[in-house]
């Protein structure tokens, strides 16, 4: 259709590069490849493998598994962060880039399950940077 046209990421020889988790080159493979939707190419039997456990593109960790899945699925972990709060000694606050949109976020609650971006609702995230205990001061001061 026009609109996937129009909106499709195409990285210039991206069938030249070497499939990241085989290694094989693509442009020579006998093996056919698969286009993600942040625009990086992978073997078809790899991403199945990759698949099994990872919901990631190998190269820039962008989310490429449905939207309408990973939504349900991010609703559920949330469901269980709320579910199992994190005990007061291992709380803490934290910085964190989002994978999928793209943006830091400061000062969320840290969860052994995962810390949600505030923007997109991904747990695709990462911590950047750990701020505090809660409860802690972050302030400078005397010793």
């Amino acid at each position: 259709s026009r609109s996937t046209y129009n909106n499709h990421l195409c990285l210039k020889d991206k069938f030249k590069n070497s499939c990241p988790i085989c290694f094989e080159n693509m442009h020579t493979s006998r093996h056919a490849a698969l286009d993600l939707p942040c625009g990086h190419a992978i073997h078809t039997h790899c991403f199945r493998k990759l698949a099994a456990f990872d919901y990631r593109c190998p190269i820039c960790k962008k989310t490429v598994v449905n939207s309408d899945t990973m939504s349900r699925a991010w609703t559920e972990r949330a469901r269980e962060i709320q579910s199992q709060p994190m005990p007061a000694d291992l709380a803490r606050t934290v910085d964190i880039w989002c994978n999928d949109c793209e943006v830091k976020s400061e000062g969320r609650d840290w969860h052994f399950l995962g810390v949600q971006c505030p923007n997109c609702r991904s747990f695709n995230t990462a911590v950047e940077n750990n701020v505090s205990r809660r409860g802690e001061s972050t302030g400078g001061g005397g010793h």
